[in-house]
């Protein structure tokens, strides 16, 4: 008898697919309750400008090339129900924000030349094609996403967990955690989904098939007591709740990721429901959910854990 659940090796599988719909899912749902905050042209709160962008610190890149926002995470996608709508533009084969300005002079997505460029949406920050001078003024209409869903595995040793971001604060001046390039931090609040080696199976139907049930932590962190509260209280409370999956195989099959290697969206790029209704992996219940280790590891840091178990049928097995 060959060997059940998976066509090759290279093809992605229950626990991969799992990890990625949940992930999507909840930052597509969140986005739809009002989870990012607009940046107009210009912001100021205490004489800070959300819209000013700095050169990143990256070592990936010389200096000029990428200037970053100060909070990372920003929203390309369009149609969330929630009003007023996220700042993206409206021509679908430019997904996201329609441009920057430099030196208050405006260059769209499309701009080519010494200005030409791509935002690295996930990153919050914008790559020019070559380098301009870093005394440059450079801005960003956008928004930007405040709870951030991710793999747990986005929170190596590497990477600082940086507080205190609600605001630019001495962003500018790269003073303290400011210093940091966006691809070495992760800004709170944060939910982490982590799939855990705890598996049940139950026979589903005569002829095939099982339900498999997989456990997943999610790891919840914030700067205060409240706001991780919050974060519990939202992924606990969908119990019983369902979501699809997407199947990741048929979207590689024809190379229709949303996001390309950058962080850019792609022309056309579809956002989780359009995905998860063409590339259909199947319907997911969360089920056995609970709560524990509410903590605080510093003044700065407050986390919890929600465990629950994912429940769902698969047919090749």
């Amino acid at each position: 008898m060959p060997l059940k659940g998976f066509s090759t090796i290279f093809e992605s599988t229950f626990s991969n697919d799992l990890q990625d719909g949940i992930v999507e899912y909840f930052d597509w749902e969140l986005l739809n309750k009002g989870n990012y905050f607009n940046v107009s042209l210009g912001e100021t709160v205490d004489g800070k400008d959300y819209s000013r962008l700095k050169p990143s610190t990256s070592d990936n890149f010389v200096a000029g090339k990428a200037w970053e926002g100060f909070r990372k995470n920003w929203v390309w996608q369009s149609g969330v129900a929630y009003n007023p709508s996220p700042i993206v533009g409206s021509n679908p084969s430019k997904p996201g924000i329609s441009g920057v300005y430099i030196n208050d002079v405006f260059y769209s997505s499309s701009t080519t030349g010494t200005y030409s460029h791509y935002i690295d949406y996930y990153n919050g920050r914008v790559v020019f094609n070559s380098p301009i001078p870093t005394g440059s003024k450079v801005q960003a209409a956008h928004s930007y996403k405040w709870i951030t869903t991710d793999y747990a595995a986005a929170v190596p040793w590497l990477r600082e967990i940086q507080s205190k971001t609600i605001t630019p604060g001495d962003f500018t001046t790269n003073k303290d955690q400011w210093n940091l390039p966006a691809d070495l931090k992760i800004q709170l609040p944060f939910i982490g989904v982590e799939i855990v080696p705890t598996r049940s199976f139950e026979g589903y139907q005569l002829g095939g098939g099982q339900w498999i049930r997989s456990d997943v932590i999610f790891h919840c962190l914030a700067e205060d007591e409240i706001t991780r509260d919050k974060l519990i209280d939202i992924v606990s409370f969908q119990n019983d709740g369902t979501f699809y999956l997407l199947n990741n195989n048929q979207i590689f099959q024809n190379n229709d990721f949303p996001l390309d290697y950058r962080g850019m969206p792609v022309s056309g790029a579809k956002t989780y429901p359009l995905l998860s209704s063409v590339y259909n992996g199947g319907k997911i219940r969360f089920i056995n959910t609970s709560v524990s280790n509410l903590t605080s590891y510093n003044s700065n840091i407050y986390g919890g854990i929600v465990r629950t178990t994912a429940e769902g049928v698969k047919l090749n097995i």
